[in-house]
């Protein structure tokens, strides 16, 4: 397949990108950098839809385990001289992250600390693939021909990776479908129904982590006093982060809010605040 199958990219009135290999329209425009979720219509439309992500929640990162093991392998990743050096050997410069861990861990929230940052900073192509999708293999041909068209760094993320589409995802990940320039990250809350193949091979996944809750207390008192400096006195704070110590990520962002709004019943009694008795 060559360039001039991408027949072009459609920029709708309500901001939605889309693309059909039937189009006779072409069009020399490039993807914007970007978070999109990719999908695929089927008939009769049969085309490739991009939702650009709206999803403008600030993220909360903390220090979780193995932190520093992403942070290097993202900077390297993106680091000019190894990007050279790696297509100077005839290899493709590409790598893989899974994260791992009972739901509501961060794991999600973890990834898109990484992903917000390389989008800004590396104008990167960001596509959340459904890989359960039966249509998974035309969304790929897609990714790829953005490949073709234009050098931008592609991160795909796959949330609540599955065994499904198994002999495709590893052609994709390690396999002759595979493009140059492209992070994958993935998430599952069940890293038993994950294949040896797919998790045990670091061409595939360089790391797989475990993310767990919120381990060490200061790194909790961290996190809740952004959040409720203000509204607590820090003795207030230091009790939160004591129960708090872990808990899970959205716990414990689920236990700020309910703070914050119901913070005027609190102002002149005692009384219980979640499960905190002060």
């Amino acid at each position: 397949m060559t360039t001039s199958d991408l027949k072009s990219f459609h920029y709708l009135e309500n901001g939605e990108v889309s693309f059909s290999m039937f189009d006779t329209i072409k069009s020399n425009k490039k993807l914007d950098c970007g978070s999109y979720k990719i999908s695929f219509s089927e008939y009769p439309d049969n085309r490739v839809v991009l939702k650009m992500d709206r999803d403008i929640e600030t993220v909360k990162i903390h220090n979780f385990s193995d932190k520093q093991k992403i942070d290097d392998l993202f900077n390297s990743f993106f680091e000019e001289k190894i990007i050279k050096k790696i297509s100077a050997l005839g290899f493709y410069h590409k790598v893989g992250i899974l994260l791992y861990g009972k739901e509501g861990t961060g794991k999600s929230t973890i990834l898109k600390h990484y992903y917000n940052k390389a989008i800004l900073e590396k104008n990167t192509i960001v596509f959340h693939n459904n890989c359960s999708n039966s249509n998974i293999s035309k969304c790929w041909d897609f990714i790829m021909n953005v490949r073709r068209v234009q050098p931008n760094p592609i991160i795909v993320v796959f949330d609540q990776i599955q065994n499904r589409n198994e002999s495709f995802l590893k052609t994709v990940l390690d396999g002759n479908m595979s493009i140059d320039n492209c992070m994958f990250m993935a998430t599952t809350n069940y890293i038993d129904a994950i294949p040896d193949a797919m998790k045990n091979r670091p061409s595939r996944f360089k790391y797989v982590l475990n993310i767990e809750g919120i381990q060490n207390k200061n790194d909790v008192y961290v996190l809740i006093y952004k959040m409720l400096v203000g509204l607590f006195s820090d003795e207030d704070i230091n009790v939160f982060a004591n129960e708090l110590k872990g808990q899970t990520l959205d716990f414990i962002k689920q236990f700020c809010i309910d703070k914050i709004m119901d913070l005027k019943s609190y102002s002149h009694k005692k009384g219980l605040i979640g499960f905190l008795q002060w």
